[in-house]
Parts: C-alpha cells; structure tokens; sequence
C-alpha cells in the first residue's frame, strides 16, 4: 500500500539514464517534483528502477478515476484509483493522499498499525523506544501522538515530513459524492475525498545545504545584512535548517 500510494501517487518519474549529467551513474534516474525523487529512489534501493517502472505499470488510464494535483497552498495532493477485482465491495474505490502532516492530520481518523491492524488515532499504545525523547520507560500515548513525536524527531534534524494515507469506498459512495460536490470540479469540491483518511506512514526526506550556504550567512552578518528564510516547513523542521545553516543560534531560538 505505501509502495501504490507514492509510486500511483506522483508526478515524478523514472527514466533510463542517457548519461548526459556524468554525476547520474546508474541505469535508472529520476525527474520530475524533487520532493517525490527523493521518495521515489526509497523504493528505487529496494525494488530496482525497473521494478519500480513495472509495478507503475499496473495503474492503467481505465482504473485511474480522479486526480487532484498537489498545490503549495494545500500542501497535498491525490488520487483516487478502481480496483476492478473488489468491484461491488466497500474497497472497490481507493484515494491515495500524500502531503504535509500537519495540512493531513485535521483529516486523519485511523491508522494502519506495524501488524495491520487498523486503529483509531485516539487509542492508546505504547511509545516506541526511538520516540521516548526522555519520557518513562514504557510510556503510552495515542497513535496521533506517535505521528506528531515522529514528525517532530525528523524535523528537529532538518527532516521535511510527508505524511502517506489512503481512504477506501464503494463505487455507488464515490459516484453519490461526485454527484453532491459539482463533479469535483473545483480544488473545494475535491477536498471531500481527503476526509476521514488512515494513516500509513511518515517519510523523512532532507535536502542537504549547499557547501557555500554557511559562509555565504557568515559574510552577510558581517556585513550587517539580516538574512531571512521564508519557507513552507514545518516551523522545527525550518528552525533546524536555520541552526544548521547559521541563520539563527541557539541562543535565538
């Protein structure tokens, strides 16, 4: 499901290597929303290029039904995709979502456990020993709050987050809420398929400084130049890139 969700799910793309950029050396590369390259190649290291192409494959035109494009402003985006051997079940119609965690989490009812099971946000289960963060040993906390400890250890290491879910229905559901929100014609009609999602998982993906960035902060403070960054980021995940790129200290936090 998390492989569907990223690789139905995306605009970027594998492409064979033409080895025209001598830092690409592989057979397979990606392009396309860098964002989603950076997902694309978790897969890309345990499936291969080709098989990342194959599984893709799977998706044809006829079982895609409705495709609502990421924007900056909604800091989502998704797809809702037929699957033609449940035809006449509740899981017939699946939406796969993918987006900030923070824009999601309004929208996220359940989530899909380590053995399978799913559950609600708000039941309780215990703290993994990773996402402790100094609390007592064997400590409980609900599943959201699992999300919101995992979002917040990839952030403080300068880690964007992109939370993965999915929402499953019948084809007479999906066609009844086509129906009642003008076809989903508009971005506001669309937003009805995002709702009451359940959570996959959460991707941790970090874009590395430039080698000159730090300097480059450096110069300007002392010239007596204030240096702003202006980001989308999670507010640890921005203050983290800011530390690390000289922008802020410590003490400024």
């Amino acid at each position: 499901m998390l492989t569907e969700g990223i690789l139905w799910n995306s605009s970027a793309r594998i492409e064979l290597n033409d080895y025209s950029d001598d830092k690409q050396t592989g057979e397979y590369i990606t392009k396309g929303n860098v964002t989603e390259q950076g997902i694309i190649k978790f897969f890309m290291n345990d499936m291969g290029g080709r098989g990342c192409i194959d599984f893709k494959k799977d998706l044809t035109e006829d079982r895609v039904l409705c495709v609502v494009p990421f924007t900056s402003t909604r800091k989502r985006g998704s797809i809702v995709v037929r699957y033609p051997d449940l035809e006449g079940t509740d899981q017939e119609v699946r939406v796969y979502c993918k987006g900030a965690p923070d824009m999601l989490f309004p929208d996220t009812s359940k989530v899909v456990c380590n053995d399978g099971t799913v559950q609600s946000v708000d039941d309780s289960t215990k703290v993994p020993d990773s996402l402790l963060n100094g609390d007592a040993e064997g400590a409980e906390d609900t599943h959201m709050g699992i999300y919101n400890r995992t979002v917040k250890k990839f952030a403080d290491q300068a880690y964007r987050t992109i939370l993965v879910a999915f929402k499953d229905m019948s084809m007479g559901d999906y066609e009844t809420l086509k129906s009642e929100h003008n076809d989903f014609a508009t971005d506001e009609d669309r937003n009805v398929l995002e709702t009451d999602l359940t959570g996959l998982g959460i991707f941790g993906l970090q874009d590395p400084l430039r080698p000159t960035i730090v300097k480059s902060i450096e110069a300007c403070r002392k010239a007596g130049i204030t240096v702003v960054m202006c980001t989308g980021d999670n507010i640890d995940t921005a203050i983290a890139i800011s530390k690390n790129a000289g922008i802020i200290t410590q003490q400024e936090c």
